[in-house]
């Protein structure tokens, strides 16, 4: 049986790891020898200690400064390579040599990843790499650049550059010369795990648009009484506008908060507000909610449509901004941003709440995604990984 390495390098939230852990355990059950790789595997430990597969942490040689790194607006996928250490020869060489001397170490056969630019880069040549990923984090690469998050919207850092210092980096370290942006994220499978409405790239996808591989409700009814449950980071600034709101709108709140201290806690502690500590069951929390509010994950969105539940995105990066954007499109959904939380932001999230359009297409999109299944993606992820692994 195959070495196989499965894992993600970026990415804060749970959505990668919940994405990729049903394909570890089933090459696991198939006899295959998995390890996992984790970009966060402190907030991933409840999930580990219930699924304990080996696992190592992805090596993170970026910046940990934003300041530090470009740019600051993304104009494409080739702008996120840049921010993750591609425009940077110093940053991209430590991070290649890192990821090399992991494949020495464990003498991979196969990586299956989300979301790993620079790990397609160090396999580039050496290893099959199957990418699972939802619609973002796997960006069209037929062409000679990648296509822009909005029509004309264009890279603001020169594709040329980024070639430039990936070839410097293969000529130092003995791999082929890179042709173009694109090539490394060129891997021998490509599956895009989401539904084809959520997929910010649907009008120029090639690549097979299987659906998720977890994450999807049933159809629930709405409860009777209102109540938010809310899915937040509190290491970004604006959570804090969004917490002080649920403090003011007299709704019953019920939220995870990564990073929650008790310090912090106490400050936006109210009657009819509870803090979970570890993240709950999604069914159970679906289950009692009448309104979601996250910051546009795409398994929060697809786990929160499926449900049939309204949802209000606090967008923290072009991922969550297009993903809130489909979810405007499709009626359900809307943003609320710093300067409409510091106005008057409880009393806007209890007009939407109480929005009965939007709760009557909540239910019709959940009923839609039900007509659409079932998704079998395992179908789809298995053979392409053993069809790498026969190739290799």
């Amino acid at each position: 049986m195959a070495r196989i390495l499965v894992g993600y390098e970026r990415g804060d939230n749970l959505g990668h790891y919940r994405r990729l852990a049903p394909v570890a355990e089933a090459l696991a059950a198939q006899g295959h020898q998995v390890t996992l790789f984790l970009r966060n595997p402190h907030d991933c430990r409840q999930q580990i200690t219930r699924n304990p597969l080996p696992f190592i942490q992805s090596p993170d040689l970026v910046a940990p400064d934003p300041a530090d790194r470009e740019p600051k607006r993304m104009g494409s996928y080739s702008d996120i390579m840049v921010y993750g250490g591609f425009g940077s020869l110093e940053t991209l060489f430590t991070a290649t040599l890192a990821w090399r001397t992991i494949f020495d170490r464990l003498r991979p056969d196969l990586i299956v990843c989300d979301h790993s630019p620079l790990l397609c880069f160090a396999a580039y040549g050496r290893l099959p790499v199957v990418q699972v990923g939802d619609g973002f984090t796997i960006p069209p690469a037929q062409g000679e650049a990648f296509p822009g998050f909005q029509p004309e919207r264009r890279p603001t850092v020169p594709v040329e550059r980024i070639v430039a210092v990936m070839n410097e980096v293969q000529q130092r370290l003995g791999g082929p010369r890179v042709p173009g942006v694109t090539a490394p994220l060129r891997t021998a499978g490509r599956l895009i795990c989401t539904l084809q409405g959520f997929d910010p790239y649907r009008s120029t996808r090639v690549d097979p648009v299987i659906g998720p591989t977890e994450g999807l409700q049933a159809p629930m009814p709405l409860p009777r009484e209102p109540r938010v449950f809310a899915y937040l980071g509190l290491r970004h600034r604006v959570t804090a506008k969004l917490l002080a709101a649920l403090k003011d709108c007299r709704l019953p709140v019920e939220a995870y908060v990564r990073g929650m201290t008790a310090e912090a806690a106490r400050k936006f502690q109210r009657p009819g507000l509870v803090f979970f500590k570890t993240p709950q069951p999604m069914d159970q929390v679906l289950a009692r909610a009448s309104l979601v509010i996250h910051h546009g994950g795409s398994g929060m969105a697809l786990a929160c449509s499926s449900a049939g539940r309204p949802q209000i995105a606090l967008p923290i990066h072009e991922e969550n901004l297009l993903n809130a954007r489909t979810l405007e499109r499709s009626g359900i959904g809307g943003m609320i941003g710093q300067k409409d939380l510091e106005a008057d932001g409880g009393a806007r999230i209890a007009a939407f709440e109480a929005d009965p359009r939007r709760r009557e297409r909540a239910g019709a999109v959940a009923a839609e995604i039900v007509e659409a299944g079932p998704f079998r993606p395992l179908d789809h992820i298995l053979p392409a990984c053993h069809a790498a692994l026969g190739s290799a």
